[in-house]
């Protein structure tokens, strides 16, 4: 639970030291990624596993890309 009194006096902070104070211990924090990222990405591993050769090269993505970039300016 925070210290509500630590926390009015962080809110009492203008906007550019309350988010140098989020930075600050954001950094003291080691990383985090959220379940929710973790299920998608382990999803997407099995499915590239699943179908190795169903995929796009970076010329073919770069392509697709600008051929729908076109389409949508015109």
């Amino acid at each position: 639970m925070v210290n509500s009194a630590l926390l009015e006096q962080v809110m009492l902070l203008d906007e550019s030291a309350r988010r140098e104070l989020r930075d600050a211990i954001d950094e003291s924090l080691p990383e985090y990624i959220s379940p929710k990222v973790v299920a998608l990405l382990k999803e997407r591993i099995a499915e590239a596993d699943a179908n190795p050769d169903d995929y796009v090269t970076l010329d073919e993505f770069k392509h697709q890309t600008a051929e729908r970039r076109a389409r949508r300016t015109a």
